[in-house]
C-alpha cells in the first residue's frame, strides 16, 4: 500500500472517531436521524426555503402565520443515502490538499454517520463515466466495504460528466431516497439531468473548492495545464489585465454554478481544502433542509 492510502486510512479512523462525535451532539436519542426528509412522522414546522418541494407547504399554517410554512417530516429509520463522488482530473488540484482527499474525506464522514442512524448507504464513483456503484445496505460489513472502496479505487477517467451518474441513479435506483453529490461541479451540462434526479431523489450538493483557483499569483510566465484533457496553455502572470479577466472568469463560473444548482431547487453546502472538514459537516447537519432551522 502506498504512504499516502496509509495516511488516508488513518485519517479515515480519527474521522470514524469524530463523526462519533458530531452525530451524537446532533440527535436527542439513538432513534433519531440526522437528516430530515419524507418519512412518516412530523417533526415540525420551519420556513419554506428556495428548492424545497412544494408539496410540502402546509398551507393552513402558513395562511396562519402569515408566511410560506412546509412540513418535516423525520426520516424513516432504515433512511436510504446514495453517495455520488466525482473523482475527476480537476480534482486532483489542491493548495494545502488536494479537493479529491477532502472529498474522500467528507464521503467517510458522511458513510459513518447514516451508519450510525441505522441508515442504509451506497456509492456511485464518476469521472467521465460511472467506474464504480455499490448499491446501499445496512451494516458495519457495508461501511467496510464502502471505506475500502474510498481508499483502494484509482480512477481511470479525467474528465467530468456528473449527468452519467446522475442519469445512471435514476435507472439503477427506483425507490426515493437522500442523494449527496461531492464535487467541484466543474462541468457545464450537469444541470438538467441534476434537475431530473431532484424530481425522484431528494438531493444536496457539496461543492468542493480550493481558495487558490480565486486568483493567479504574478510569477510571471507559465505554462497551465488543463487537468481533465491535458490541454497546456502558456500565460503571463505578470500582466495585471491577464489577472484580472482570469479573477472575473472565476466569479462568472461561480455565480454559473450557484445558479444552475438553484435552478435545480439542489441545496448547496461549500467546502474548502483550506477548513477542517468537520466544519462544513456541522453546517450541513444544521441546514435548514436536514435539521428543521
Amino acid at each position: 500500500m502506498s504512504d499516502a492510502g496509509a495516511d488516508l486510512i488513518g485519517q479515515i479512523r480519527r474521522i470514524e472517531l469524530k463523526t462519533a462525535a458530531l452525530a451524537d451532539g446532533s440527535c436527542a436519542g439513538p432513534n433519531r436521524s440526522l437528516l430530515r426528509g419524507s418519512g412518516m412522522a412530523l417533526a415540525n414546522l420551519r420556513e419554506y426555503l428556495p428548492g424545497d418541494d412544494a408539496r410540502a407547504i402546509d398551507w393552513k399554517a402558513s395562511a396562519r402565520l402569515d408566511r410560506l410554512v412546509v412540513r418535516e417530516y423525520e426520516e424513516e429509520r432504515n433512511q436510504t443515502y446514495y453517495l455520488v463522488l466525482d473523482r475527476s482530473g480537476s480534482a486532483a488540484f489542491g493548495s494545502s490538499i488536494s479537493k479529491d482527499r477532502r472529498i474522500l474525506e467528507v464521503a467517510a464522514s458522511l458513510i459513518f454517520a447514516a451508519h450510525r442512524q441505522n441508515g442504509r448507504v451506497g456509492l456511485c464513483i464518476v469521472t467521465d463515466s460511472v467506474e464504480r456503484f455499490i448499491p446501499a445496505r445496512p451494516g458495519r460489513s457495508q461501511v467496510i466495504r464502502l471505506v475500502q472502496a474510498l481508499v483502494s479505487h484509482r480512477p481511470s477517467g479525467t474528465g467530468t460528466d456528473l449527468s452519467a451518474a446522475f442519469r445512471f441513479l435514476c435507472t439503477r435506483v427506483r425507490r426515493r431516497c437522500s442523494v449527496i453529490v461531492l464535487s467541484d461541479f466543474e462541468d457545464p451540462g450537469f444541470a438538467r439531468d441534476l434537475a431530473h434526479l431532484r424530481r425522484r431523489h431528494e438531493t444536496t450538493a457539496i461543492r468542493v473548492t480550493d481558495p487558490a483557483e480565486d486568483s493567479l499569483p504574478d510569477v510571471g510566465p507559465v505554462i497551465l495545464e488543463d487537468p481533465e484533457t491535458g490541454e497546456q496553455v502558456l500565460v503571463d502572470t505578470s500582466d495585471p489585465a491577464f489577472r484580472r479577466a482570469y479573477a472575473d472568469a472565476v466569479v462568472v463560473e461561480d455565480r454559473r454554478i450557484g445558479g444552475s444548482l438553484r435552478s435545480c431547487r439542489v441545496p448547496e453546502v461549500r467546502v474548502s481544502t483550506e477548513e477542517p472538514y468537520d466544519l462544513p459537516l456541522r453546517r450541513l447537519y444544521a441546514h435548514p433542509r436536514y435539521r428543521g432551522g
